[in-house]
């Protein structure tokens, strides 16, 4: 269970629609996992990767500090626009918002997937790219999961 983040109707629907759009071909838990470390993100409220993140749409359309690249694929490439979540998936992303977070993913604030597009994927590495700070901490399907090393983020791993 994670904190409850404040929240309209337009965050439930776009988170629904980053999860769709990222892990759609991943099935519930991997759409639930994706969601969960958008939510931890804005959890975290850490420096410098996560401070000041005050809602679930800061924290999908953040950028790589000093790139103006957005943190997440769909948003760079528009697949999150494209996206019409359904009731059902509109109620995983409340229910995310509600803090009831995927177990597996709970400590995790970063995932990437290195094979997009792809049939299958590519290895997972030890850090996730441009980002030291992280170690790998599981893959599922196309993704692979990350979380802090050590003294990184303590605001978040208490």
């Amino acid at each position: 269970m994670g904190r409850r983040i404040k929240h309209t109707s337009r965050d439930v629907e776009e988170l629904a629609r980053l999860m769709l759009a990222e892990a759609t071909g991943e099935g519930v838990e991997g759409m639930n996992m994706v969601g969960t470390v958008v939510s931890n993100r804005v959890e975290a409220d850490c420096a410098p990767d996560f401070k000041g993140l005050r809602n679930i749409r800061h924290a999908i359309y953040q950028t790589i500090p000093g790139t103006g690249i957005p943190h997440f694929e769909p948003v760079l490439n528009g697949t999150l626009y494209t996206q019409r979540p359904k009731e059902a998936d509109l109620q995983r992303a409340r229910n995310l918002l509600h803090g009831h977070r995927e177990p597996r993913a709970r400590m995790n604030l970063w995932f990437f997937n290195p094979s997009p597009g792809k049939k299958f994927r590519a290895p997972c590495t030890d850090t996730m790219p441009r980002s030291p700070m992280t170690k790998f901490d599981f893959a599922h399907k196309n993704h692979c999961f990350y979380v802090a090393v050590p003294g990184y983020c303590p605001e978040f791993y208490r």
